[in-house]
C-alpha cells in the first residue's frame, strides 16, 4: 500500500466520487475490516485471561444454571437475573430480553402464562403490590439473601409500600451482605462512603466494594478500578477490564480512552478505542452519555483520518456526518467544556462548507446549501446534491 498513491491524491488527480477513488477507498475499508477484526479477536483474548485470572483469584460462589437456556451464570444477583416472587428462583436477563423482544412486554404472567415455570404455582400479578411485598418480606424473613437485598433498599428509601426506616433497612442489608450478595455488598461499602446511615469510613468502603467487585457486581468492578487508577495501574486495568467485559458503559469509555491514549501498559489501538467508545454509547444516564458522545466521535475521527489518508468525505465512505451527529449530542454536557466540543464542530464544519461536495468547487460566501438530514454535507445546487447523495452519501447520512 505504501507504494501506491494516496487517497487524498487520487480524489484530487480523479475527484472524490470517481470509480479510481471509491475502488482505493473500498480496498482501504476491506483491509481495514480485516485489522479491525484481528485487533478484537486479540482483545478478547486479553479479556478472556483477565477473567480466568479473576476465577482462579476468586472461584464464583454464587453460580447457578438459568432453567431456560440452561446456561451457567457465574454469579447470580439481582443486577443480572430476573426473580419469580413466588418460589425465588430466577431466569437470566438474556432469555428474559430474548421472551420480551417477542412482544411479551408485560411481565413474567404473560411471557409464563400466569405460572411459575419452575414451582408452577400462580405468578403474582405486578398490580398485586400487596401480595409481592409480603411474598418478599416473607421470603427476607427466611434468610433469603436477595430478598433481604430488597427489602434493605427497599427501607431506606421508603418505597415499594415500605415506610421509610433506614435503620431497618440497613439491618436487612448487612444480613444479605453477611451472606455475600454482590449487590448488599456494593450498598453498604456505598454506605460507608456517603456517611448518612452509617460513619463514614474509607478502608470499610473499599474492603466491602472489592467484595462485591470480586463476586461479580459490574457497577463495583467498575468503582474498584477507579480507586486503584492513581496507585495501581495492572490492579486499575483489571476490574475496569472486568467490568467492561460485562458490557459495563462507563468501563468501556474509560478502557477506550486508555486505548487512546496508551495508558495502564495498553498498546495504543485507534481501532480498540473507538469500539469501546461505541459500546459506551449504551449508557442511558443522560448526564454521562454527552461525555461518551465526545469519546467516540474523537476516536472515529482519529481512526478515520488514519485510515482513509485524511480524505474523509468520499460518498459512501465518510465518517462526518456521524461525527457531528454525537458531537452535537456532546454539546449538552454538563462535564464537558461546551468549548473543547464547539470548536471540534467548527473545525470540521469550516473545511466541509468551504466547498461543495459533490464538485469540490469552492464557496463563495454563504452560497453553499446544507443538507437538511445529516447537517454535514454541502453543495453548490440541488443537482451536486442528487449526484452525491446517488453516489454513495445516502450510506453516510444520518439524522441529526
Amino acid at each position: 500500500m505504501a507504494n501506491f498513491p494516496t487517497l487524498t491524491t487520487i480524489a484530487q488527480k480523479w475527484g472524490i466520487s470517481s470509480v479510481e477513488t471509491k475502488s482505493k477507498a473500498q480496498l482501504i475499508k476491506e483491509l481495514s475490516d480485516n485489522e479491525e477484526q484481528l485487533e478484537l479477536l486479540l482483545e478478547s483474548e486479553r479479556i478472556a485471561a483477565a477473567v480466568r485470572l479473576q476465577d482462579e483469584l476468586h472461584p464464583p460462589e454464587n453460580s447457578g444454571d438459568c432453567p431456560i437456556c440452561f446456561e451457567t451464570i457465574k454469579h447470580v444477583y439481582s443486577k443480572i437475573t430476573s426473580r419469580f416472587y413466588c418460589c425465588g428462583g430466577w431466569v437470566c436477563d438474556k432469555c428474559r430480553n430474548e421472551r420480551n423482544s417477542t412482544g411479551m412486554k408485560k411481565g413474567f404472567d404473560e411471557m409464563f402464562h400466569g405460572k411459575c415455570p419452575l414451582c408452577r404455582d400462580t405468578l403474582i400479578n405486578v398490580s398485586d403490590q400487596k401480595r409481592e411485598n409480603s411474598k418478599i418480606l416473607e421470603h427476607a424473613n427466611n434468610g433469603r439473601a436477595w430478598a433481604q437485598s430488597l427489602v434493605g433498599s427497599w427501607y431506606m428509601d421508603g418505597t415499594y409500600g415500605f415506610a421509610l426506616d433506614k435503620e431497618k433497612g440497613l439491618r436487612f442489608k448487612q444480613q444479605a451482605a453477611d451472606q455475600r450478595d454482590p449487590g448488599a455488598l456494593a450498598e453498604i461499602a456505598l454506605a460507608y462512603n456517603e456517611g448518612d446511615t452509617l460513619e463514614r469510613n474509607e478502608s470499610k468502603y473499599l474492603h466491602y466494594m472489592k467484595e462485591a467487585a470480586d463476586l461479580g457486581h459490574t457497577e463495583a468492578q467498575r468503582i474498584v478500578g477507579g480507586n486503584f487508577e492513581s496507585c495501581d495501574k495492572k490492579e486499575h486495568l483489571h476490574y475496569i477490564t472486568l467490568a467492561a467485559s460485562q458490557g459495563d458503559p462507563k468501563a468501556c469509555s474509560l478502557l477506550g480512552l486508555h486505548f487512546l491514549y496508551a495508558d495502564c501498559g495498553l498498546t495504543k489501538s485507534l481501532i480498540l478505542a473507538k469500539h469501546y467508545a461505541e459500546k459506551s454509547l449504551e449508557e442511558t444516564d443522560p448526564e454521562a452519555l454527552p461525555t461518551f458522545a465526545y469519546n467516540f466521535s474523537n476516536a472515529l475521527y482519529h481512526l478515520s483520518v488514519e485510515r482513509y489518508e485524511r480524505a474523509l468525505t468520499i460518498p459512501g465512505y465518510s465518517p462526518i456526518p456521524t461525527i457531528l451527529f454525537w458531537l452535537r449530542r456532546a454539546l449538552v454536557g454538563a462535564y464537558l467544556p461546551v468549548g473543547t466540543v464547539a470548536k471540534f464542530i467548527s473545525m470540521i464544519e469550516t473545511k466541509e462548507k468551504s466547498r461543495c461536495a459533490n464538485c469540490n468547487i469552492k464557496a463563495e460566501g454563504s452560497s453553499l446549501k446544507r443538507c437538511i438530514r445529516c447537517l454535514g454535507a454541502w453543495y453548490c445546487g440541488k443537482e451536486c446534491q442528487v449526484q452525491h447523495w446517488k453516489a454513495g452519501h445516502k450510506f453516510d447520512c444520518i439524522k441529526s
